[in-house]
């Protein structure tokens, strides 16, 4: 195991649980296999089979299970976690890039598509948890994205107002349910090299550090977000862009 968090350490999460969206693949496969190399039993939701993800935790000796689910439906979202005995940890990082084009030309399931996948499943999602993280208090980690904070990189105008949105909503929950002990941060990636952005045109000298990040640069910083290390921290958006943009 080599995560940053050491499963027996103060900031290690040996005991609890973790729920990781959209983890079959890229930023998320790597954030769940942060929280089980921190300790946590972690269970992977994925439009797509997530057992690569799960396969890779049980080799690495963690534990974890997966469910092919779509997180635009309510209803199956909370199928899965009313089997969960608790829940300590939620990663939503279930997202779809979109077509990028200009405005003028996205047309209405292409704006369906993403905002109903990067914002109301981030929303469903945190719904069918907010009941178990109440009995306990917890963490809520959402993967924004820094276009959604500067107006985007090369997305289009569906993908930057959804990862806007995923900012805004993790605000209001910080502020509504500190009174319950629960956390809520984002983390607002510049652009890192996974499928999502294949092809699409990025270059490394895109920010001052040269480079596209790689999923694990992203994944430590959300591990971190969602350990007890991070508990005076809540409703930030943290910005890991290699100096793309600096606020």
């Amino acid at each position: 195991m080599n995560g940053v968090l050491a499963a027996g350490g103060p900031a290690g999460m040996h005991g609890q649980q973790a729920v990781v969206t959209g983890a079959a693949r890229g930023i998320g496969a790597r954030i769940a296999r942060e929280l089980a190399w921190a300790g946590a039993s972690v269970t992977v939701l994925d439009v797509n089979d997530p057992a690569e993800t799960v396969a890779t935790i049980a080799a690495d000796g963690g534990t974890a299970s997966g469910h092919a689910v779509d997180v635009s439906d309510l209803a199956a979202v909370r199928r899965v976690l009313a089997g969960l005995p608790r829940l300590d940890v939620l990663v939503t990082s279930a997202a779809v890039y979109g077509d990028t084009v200009a405005l003028d030309d996205v047309d209405e399931s292409e704006v369906d598509l993403v905002l109903g996948v990067n914002v109301k499943g981030t929303l469903w999602t945190i719904k069918a948890a907010l009941p178990l993280l109440r009995q306990r208090g917890g963490r809520v980690v959402c993967i924004g994205s820094v276009a959604g904070k500067v107006g985007g990189v090369l997305a289009g105008p569906h993908y930057v107002a959804s990862k806007g949105a995923v900012h805004a909503v993790v605000k209001w929950l910080a502020k509504t349910e500190a009174a319950h002990g629960i956390t809520a941060n984002a983390v607002a990636p510049g652009v890192v090299d996974t499928e999502m952005v294949a092809g699409r045109g990025y270059r490394p000298d895109y920010c001052p550090l040269g480079r596209l990040a790689q999923p694990e640069e992203i994944a430590r910083v959300a591990a971190f977000l969602a350990s007890p290390a991070a508990s005076y921290l809540t409703g930030a958006v943290v910005d890991v862009n290699g100096g793309y943009a600096m606020s």
